[in-house]
This record gives C-alpha cells, structure tokens and sequence, in this order.
C-alpha cells in the first residue's frame, strides 16, 4: 500500500534539477567532495511528493511519461502515499551526519518551504485568469512561481550551502539564486504545456482549469488591452466546459512570437 507505489513513483526518469542544485551549492561552498547521499534524496523525496499531491489536486492524467499515481492505486492510497513522502524526508535529515545547529537550521528552513510551497498552491489553485486584471496577472504569476516552485529550489540550494558549513552570507545568496532559478523553471514548465512539449496530456490542463501561467502574464504584457481582453474571454470560458483549448493556446503562442523562450533565458540572465 505504501512502499510498492512509491518505489515506482520515485523509478520513473526524473531530471533530478534539485538533487543537482544540492550538490552544486556544496561545492560552490568550498567543498571538493560530495554532500552527504542523504541530502540531495531529501529534496527529491519533497519535490516527489508535491509532484504525486499536485497531479490529484489537477486530475492529472500522466506525470513522468506514465499515468498519474492517483489513476494507478486511486485517490486515498496516492494521497497518503504523497503526504508520506515529505515526513520520510524530514526524518531522513536526522541520517545525514549534521551537526546539530546545522540540522535544526536546515529543518527550520524546510518546515517554511513546504509550508511555502502549499501557500503557493493555494494560489495557484483559487486565481482564475479570467477575474483578474491584465495588470494583475504577472504578478501574481512571479508571486506563484515564487512560492510553489522557488521555495524547494531554495531550500536544495541552501541546504548544500548549510551541509557544507558556508557562512550565512553565502547561503543566503545561494538561497536567493535558487528561487530565482526555481521561478525560471516554473516559467518554462509553464511554456512546455501551452505548446505541449510536456506531452499531449498535460498540454491543455492549466488552460482548462484558467490557471495564472506565464503565457498569460506575458500576453498581458504585449498585447493591447483589445486583444487581450478577446483572449481573456476565450479563455474563461474553458473553465466552465465551453469554448476551444486550441484556439486559445494559438492565441497565446501569437503573443509569445517567434521565440517563446526568450522570456525565459531573459529571466535567467
């Protein structure tokens, strides 16, 4: 019930973008061996088990090339199995050969994330496009970003910083380099579902359920209020079961341009 969806869950190819992040914060530390086995673990534990909540909170349909756990072993069984997750990881940090100042900071510090990452959830999960402003819309999208995908980058690059014994100056700025880069993978996450480089089930979701992504927020920047406001309209109505997915992702990908990606390597630079 337990050990046997999670052992599959956790086998599927991930890209592992947190473990690494750990693992670089250490040796931007001054450290030229590798952390503790345990710690770049812990933060792939979390990030698993926000991945199994989040695709129940969604209805989603697949998550890592295969069906989504709640549609394998049903809602209760993946549910617990998610919540489980992040209690073994904390306890896992009790393994990593800290010392005890550097454990309690660092469970301090994971404590806040998740409780971050929930905060940003909710967000993203009440905000429907279709009632806001334009002017609202990209900063509640950075906020979301933020705070459901930043904080656990944050928390890996901090946690490499604090394993290694680096001052709290540089892992405060290690801390700030993470949630940034956790904001641009939020962005591109984003962009892959509008045009479905995710994969052909995961491409209409946030636009079914008028999510706040950054298509949206950078169409509210380019486009004339006109336009988006037109757009706007398409869209919401997706959330009550009506109007055209595809007409509407054309029309985000319109406003993106040429290149779409460039918002994103611009943020990262």
């Amino acid at each position: 019930a337990l050990a046997h969806p999670v052992t599959e869950f956790l086998s599927r190819p991930g890209k592992r973008f947190r473990a690494r992040l750990v693992e670089l914060a250490w040796r931007a530390s001054g450290r030229d061996d590798n952390p503790p086995a345990v710690l770049p673990l812990f933060v792939e534990l979390l990030h698993a088990g926000s991945l199994i909540v989040d695709d129940i909170e969604d209805d989603s349909l697949q998550r890592r090339g295969q069906a989504s756990l709640h549609r394998q072993i049903g809602l209760p069984l993946a549910l617990n199995a998610g919540n489980w997750l992040y209690f073994w990881a904390l306890s896992l940090l009790r393994e990593a050969g800290l010392s005890p100042r550097a454990e309690l900071e660092l469970h301090h510090r994971t404590v806040d994330a998740v409780r971050r990452c929930h905060e940003g959830q909710a967000l993203d999960l009440a905000a429907r496009v279709g009632d806001l402003h334009s002017a609202e819309i990209p900063g509640l999208a950075h906020r979301i970003s933020q705070w459901k995908t930043g904080s656990l980058m944050s928390l890996a690059a901090s946690a490499g910083a604090i394993a290694a014994g680096a001052p709290q100056q540089q892992i405060a700025a290690l801390a700030i380099f993470g949630e940034r880069l956790g904001v641009g993978l939020q962005m591109q996450n984003d962009l892959s579902e509008l045009t479905g480089a995710a994969g052909p089930l995961k491409h209409p979701e946030d636009l079914i359920h008028g999510r706040v992504t950054w298509p949206w927020a950078w169409a509210a920047q380019r486009l004339s209020a006109s336009r988006f406001d037109a757009l706007q309209v398409r869209g919401a109505r997706l959330t009550s079961g009506s109007g055209d997915a595809a007409s509407v992702a054309n029309g985000l990908r319109d406003a993106l341009g040429d290149d779409p990606g460039a918002a994103v390597r611009a943020w990262l630079r």
